[in-house]
């Protein structure tokens, strides 16, 4: 008898627990078996625990789950504005915070797809006043943008982003160069990986150069559009956005909490890296564009290579310590494929996570549609990923989550 290889194992087990799940879906659905009320059991303690996670302050958000392109639960709980009692609804728009570069790498498969850039092709090429002052800035590709091995470090430790973020100092692409260019890279490109905000700014700036559109107009034109994503948008934190939630991040002291908005702790305004505000089912019409483009779709594929735990890179020091590869302070950190999407397994999916002062998020999808799950929330912390554990019992998976 042939042995099967590990991928085909997993395709086996894969689909086992997709006809498992479908037939509890049918009989959640057409009868009131004990299966059919287990899967409603189910999604009635997943309710729980969210409502449970919102009273103790641990969550404040929405939750949407697809099983085979079909919405098969969404909810929301907590407040999007604590001042007023305002509570989130299923249309509250969330800051995804770095969920964001989503659109950025999904941009950048559009101009691959039109030829007009290549994965390969060095940055300087395109835009060579953006790049550190050192011989091996020149050697940093699109790719390694993509996927946070550029060398390239993050403007969110720069002292003087941290005191214009929240006061309109950075609205542009163009207005965070020059704290790009002036530093060093941490390591040679290729060589080591650093989760890069820097990176992201850079492949915005590509876009721009490239397309000769500003960053916000090219998402709404080929992404959002396209997608009929009508409540998905780069605004500004002085802007009138109907249903938009407020961030929120508590500061603890002397055993005593108190919540904060995160007006003076975000970003003014969205960016390459992040920052877009969007709704649940407007990130699974996002998720559906994705399954359904011919193009994109292999943006999402199985078969695209990624950067893995298992690769060994060099690791690079800060103040003298080692900081081994996959290093990352600011999301997700684990595996990418060369797009730039987070890979995770059992079950396979891509996506990518997010946090900031006052926003946490999720976003992970199946290649083919047969998952997607879609947190958000307008608190800091990992709410998020509490909830995403919870989720996999209901598909049937272990709580553990590999490749994070």
């Amino acid at each position: 008898m042939k042995k099967l290889s590990i991928r085909e194992h997993s395709m086996i087990a894969r689909g086992l627990r997709f006809i498992i799940n479908s037939f509890f879906m049918f009989l959640s659905i057409n009868g009131c078996t004990a299966y059919g009320n287990t899967f409603i059991d189910m999604k009635k303690n997943l309710s729980k625990t969210m409502q449970s996670m919102c009273n103790y302050q641990q969550f404040s958000g929405a939750v949407l789950i697809a099983v085979d392109n079909k919405i098969i639960y969404k909810n929301a709980c907590g407040l999007a504005n604590r001042s007023f009692n305002v509570p989130n609804n299923i249309n509250t728009k969330y800051n995804l915070s770095s969920v964001g570069k989503l659109f950025t790498s999904v941009a950048i498969a559009q101009l691959v797809n039109e030829g007009k850039v290549s994965l390969s092709t060095p940055v300087y090429k395109i835009i060579p006043t953006w790049l550190p002052k050192t011989e091996n800035s020149k050697n940093i590709t699109v790719e390694q943008l993509l996927i946070h091995t550029s060398g390239l470090g993050n403007f969110m430790d720069d002292q003087r982003w941290k005191l214009g973020a929240d006061s309109g100092l950075y609205k542009t692409v163009n207005d965070y160069k020059p704290l790009i260019y002036a530093k060093e890279l941490l390591f040679s490109p290729g060589k080591s990986q650093s989760y890069s905000n820097n990176g992201y700014i850079l492949l915005g700036a590509i876009i721009e150069t490239v397309t000769k559109t500003k960053y916000s107009e090219y998402l709404e034109k080929n992404i959002f559009k396209p997608s009929g994503m009508i409540n998905t948008g780069i605004w500004t934190l002085d802007e009138i956005v109907s249903n938009r939630a407020e961030g929120y991040f508590q500061v603890c002291m002397q055993n005593k909490c108190q919540w904060k908005n995160n007006n003076f702790e975000a970003p003014f305004m969205g960016s390459p890296a992040g920052g877009v505000y969007s709704t649940i089912e407007d990130l699974f019409k996002f998720a559906r564009y994705l399954h359904q483009s011919k193009f994109i779709s292999p943006v999402l594929s199985t078969d695209v290579a990624f950067i893995s735990n298992n690769i060994k890179l060099k690791p690079y020091k800060i103040d003298g310590m080692d900081i081994s590869e996959n290093f990352s302070s600011y999301g997700f950190a684990g595996a990418w494929n060369k797009y730039g999407f987070a890979v995770w397994e059992d079950p396979f999916l891509v996506g990518h996570t997010g946090g900031i002062q006052g926003a946490s998020a999720f976003f992970a999808t199946s290649p083919d549609g047969e998952y997607t799950v879609i947190i958000l929330s307008n608190i800091s912390g990992s709410g998020p990923i509490m909830l995403y554990q919870d989720i996999r019992k209901i598909l049937g998976f272990s709580e553990k989550i590999i490749n994070y």
